[in-house]
């Protein structure tokens, strides 16, 4: 549409242009692609393989023409060999986009491993909402039962017995409602309580989004740095994720190829700088040396940039003999 509004602009500065056949020719051209809809791009774009050979050929031929004829044939000539060639050039975009995805997403799933994961996030949120209402009932029931207890006319013990399993079920609620607490604020700027968006609170959410997937107990978190209370509140969510990916990586490296799960550390430490804030992400093992964490996908690693960037931040996985070994996070600084 800017496009469109330049050309007719020129149309009372360039001398000449209103008796243009070929400047209101393209006037036409980008008023319609401005006014095309949307929605019916992706199945133009789905065309038969045919249809593309076909605007090959009446695209050629109608270039041709252009240097054979004159008058107002000349300019419908190049009018249709305009847009064959817009149709062409949409086509060939389409397709390397598609092939882009596909060596992304390459890897023992492929696109159906991706697009799962991808669809199990959205429908996460209701799913949420549903498991959050009997997790309220069960929570209500259980101070129910736990007045009722108080008030029963029964021997110390058993009232005791009671009372603990009554504790044991409030303990477990409480949980499962901190867990739908990480889906439910999982890359969101915000949380349920009034605390404060830190970055030590980023990296708990994080640490706590991944220890049930690959952590063991032989694994022992470390955090560190003079950056933990700095306040990142625009930076919050996309820093949760990038940290989310680099420690699914090294807790990763724990698990050997046989299963053997192995012991040692994972620090995360967070420094100030004048320009940014570091967050690296490394693993040691049991004598305080590093070892090599678990390979990204390219998918997800492509994906974790693209938030990373649109954080003002950048995420980075050093590699050493193909395998990585350390993730460095830098979050700007919006406080300078």
């Amino acid at each position: 549409m800017g496009i469109a509004a330049l050309l007719a602009g020129g149309l009372f500065v360039v001398p000449g242009a209103r008796e243009s056949a070929v400047y209101w020719a393209d006037l036409a051209l980008m008023v319609a692609a401005a006014i095309f809809p949307r929605r019916l791009a992706p199945a133009l774009l789905q065309a038969s393989r045919w249809s593309w050979l076909l605007a090959m050929i009446i695209g050629s031929a109608a270039f041709s023409l252009h240097f054979l004829l004159s008058g107002p044939a000349n300019h419908v000539s190049i009018a249709v060999a305009a847009i064959c060639a817009a149709f062409i050039g949409a086509g060939i975009t389409r397709h390397l986009a598609v092939v882009d995805a596909r060596l992304l997403a390459w890897g023992d799933g492929g696109l159906a491993e991706v697009t799962r994961d991808l669809l199990l996030g959205r429908i996460t949120s209701g799913m949420l909402h549903d498991l959050a209402q009997p997790l309220n009932v069960i929570s209500m029931a259980n101070a129910n039962m736990d007045y009722i207890i108080e008030h029963l006319t029964i021997d110390d013990e058993s009232r005791q017995q009671l009372q603990e399993r009554v504790k044991r079920i409030a303990s477990h609620t409480e949980g499962a409602a901190g867990i739908l607490s990480l889906f439910r604020w999982f890359g969101r700027d915000g949380s349920d309580g009034d605390g404060q968006l830190t970055v030590r609170s980023a990296l708990e959410r994080a640490l706590a989004a991944t220890k049930s997937n690959v952590r063991h107990h032989g694994v022992a978190v470390q955090l560190r740095g003079n950056a933990l209370d700095h306040l990142v509140p625009e930076q919050h969510g996309a820093l949760e994720m990038m940290a989310v990916a680099a420690l699914l990586s090294a807790f990763g490296g724990f698990l050997g190829t046989d299963g053997m799960k192995l012991r040692g550390d994972v620090v995360l430490h967070a420094a100030v700088t004048p320009a940014h804030i570091v967050i690296t992400v490394e693993s040691t093992d049991g004598s305080g040396r590093p070892m090599p964490s678990r390979r990204i996908d390219e998918a997800t690693l492509w994906l974790v940039e693209q938030v990373a960037q649109e954080a003002s931040s950048d995420f980075r996985c050093l590699v050493r003999d193909r395998q990585p070994v350390r993730f460095v996070i830098r979050l700007g600084r919006d406080d300078i």
